[in-house]
């Protein structure tokens, strides 16, 4: 069984970039530097790289100092409405990047509500705000990725010894001097692999990039390998895929040596958390901000998208007569095209998901219970898309499956390969809690291994197992840079129409529509796996 998944592993994961690879040094069928050297002598080219650096920076920046600012207030000091806060934060993690990008747009749009209401409020020509711009995308993925810091950083902090401060008061230390000698050292871990972990999704991300930078000429990496392909220069998009993979698998190593230095926090067992520092009379004002903040970008890019959703035309004045049902009914009943991308949505992802609960048991399985030769290969093949990027892994995948391309198939097995990382994190986590005695117990009894597994290990594991299913089944569902790249006509997905008519102004209040039922099937989901357990939405 083992042998039969690293094979597997090595046709759908190792093939297809090593073809990335060789095909990012053809040129005809000569093996040369030259896509390289066409690379950084073009100005296209080197500008997409520093925007890249220039945007994974800084997000990472934004989202770290957001992030770590609000995991304190919430866990170390006396605010007020710390679950509201927590919830709202949430929300915003659960939230697709690519439907927070056309909310703004819709906000922050050259003919967007904001810049509508201070262009005829202060009658002025131009947009009070440029939102296509570099500046626009760190703007959305900074607010979009602070929740991973700040869950990051809360977890630890709640798990860290609250003796450690209680001694560190008693001894004289307050408030900035006891949070920068005691309480950052002791989750500085957590933050630096939370930052690395928002780097490598912000270098990843395409639709963000695609939506707001491309009207404006700004390039990104992903958008970069997007163009190549759409202009069949296949060589090019390879050599530039092989950069992008070079820079996340850095950020990704980087971040699993973190993950392994993180020993040295000290946690115990008891419950309460170190006395909260009392804000005294800023309490209420820094409250006051935070959740002007948070409804700032939470509540009001939500209630723009569900706001447009009603529109019977984008652009025109609001008002009772321009509001109605039938985008719902159109989107859900009457229009083939985005009844037919919900209904392929849900059975790719169904069956994506299923593959990568497979993969992912054998995987944890093998890697956890097992000193078996090569469990450590299965291992890394199986994680190794964290580091490929959407246009990245569909341009492999092209390449690999050619035969499959215009078949469900090589959606599927994109999906598979993308989000099995995502199966073997909650599964892991739920096999690393069941004591081997168990096993050993049934196999001394006479059972074999797989009734061992079918009625000992899955029945245990069963709500990891779920979760992960579910977890898959969301991601995949509203997934853009795989549907986008790999689709054809009659293989669309919700993440294809989300992104076709996200740069056709006439058509948001149709994507808006679409948007609200990809967050209500998004919602429900959560709903239904976070009282199950902690949930792995990333590594």
């Amino acid at each position: 069984m083992l042998i039969a998944v690293v094979v597997v592993l090595l046709i759908l994961v190792a093939y297809p970039l090593a073809l990335v690879l060789l095909k990012s040094f053809s040129t005809g069928e000569i093996f040369s530097w030259e896509n390289y050297f066409k690379i950084f002598t073009s100005r296209l080219n080197y500008i997409a790289l520093f925007n890249t650096l220039y945007v994974g920076v800084a997000v990472t920046f934004l989202a770290t100092l957001i992030g770590v600012t609000i995991a304190w207030l919430v866990t170390r000091t006396d605010i007020v409405g710390k679950s509201i806060i927590r919830n709202l934060i949430v929300l915003t993690f659960i939230t697709p990047a690519y439907i927070e990008a056309i909310a703004w747009i819709q906000l922050l749009g050259r003919s967007g509500y904001i810049n509508n209401l201070f262009r005829n409020f202060f009658n002025m020509k131009a947009p009070l705000i440029k939102l296509y711009s570099l500046e626009g995308i760190i703007f959305i993925m900074g607010i979009h990725l602070y929740p991973l810091v700040f869950l990051a950083t809360s977890n630890v902090l709640y798990a860290t010894d609250p003796l450690l401060e209680d001694a560190a008061t008693l001894s004289g230390s307050r408030g900035f001097k006891m949070l920068t000698t005691i309480t950052l050292p002791l989750a500085l871990p957590s933050i630096l692999s939370a930052a690395i972990l928002v780097f490598i999704q912000t270098i990843s991300c395409f639709g963000v990039a695609a939506v707001i930078g491309l009207p404006a000429g700004k390039y990104l990496l992903t958008t970069r390998v997007y163009t190549a392909l759409s202009h069949y220069d296949v060589n090019i998009a390879c050599a530039v895929s092989v950069i992008l993979i070079i820079f996340a698998g850095i950020a990704l190593f980087a971040y699993r040596m973190l993950l392994r230095k993180k020993r040295y926090i000290v946690t115990t067992s008891r419950t309460q958390l170190p006395t909260p520092i009392k804000l005294g009379k800023w309490k209420i004002p820094i409250a006051l901000i935070l959740f002007v903040f948070l409804s700032i970008t939470v509540l009001l890019p939500l209630a723009s998208i569900f706001l447009s959703s009603f529109l019977k035309t984008w652009g025109i004045p609001l008002s009772l007569k321009n509001l109605s049902l039938k985008n719902y009914g159109a989107v859900l009943f009457k229009e083939a095209v985005t009844a037919r991308a919900f209904r392929n949505s849900s059975i790719f992802a169904a069956v994506a998901a299923t593959a990568a609960i497979f993969i992912g048991f054998i995987s944890s399985y093998f890697s956890i219970r097992t000193r078996i030769a090569g469990r450590r290969i299965l291992d890394f093949l199986v994680t190794l898309p964290l580091a490929i990027p959407g246009p990245v892994l569909a341009t492999a995948m092209i390449l690999s499956f050619i035969n499959l391309y215009n078949t469900p198939w090589i959606i599927i097995i994109a999906y598979t390969v993308a989000f099995a990382p995502y199966a073997v994190r909650n599964v892991s986590g739920a096999l690393q809690k069941i004591d081997p005695a168990l096993e050993e117990i049934g196999w001394m009894s006479g059972s074999s291994w797989i009734r061992t597994i079918k009625d000992i290990i899955f029945p245990l594991i069963k709500s990891g197992v779920f979760i992960g299913w579910i977890l898959v089944f969301l991601i995949a569902i509203r997934e853009i840079p795989l549907s986008t790249m790999l689709y054809t006509q009659g293989t669309e997905t919700v993440g294809t129409l989300l992104f076709s008519l996200g740069f056709e102004t006439g058509g948001l209040e149709v994507v808006s529509t679409i948007a609200v039922i990809v967050m209500g099937i998004t919602i429900i989901g959560y709903l239904i796996i976070e009282p199950l357990g902690k949930i792995k939405w990333g590594d």
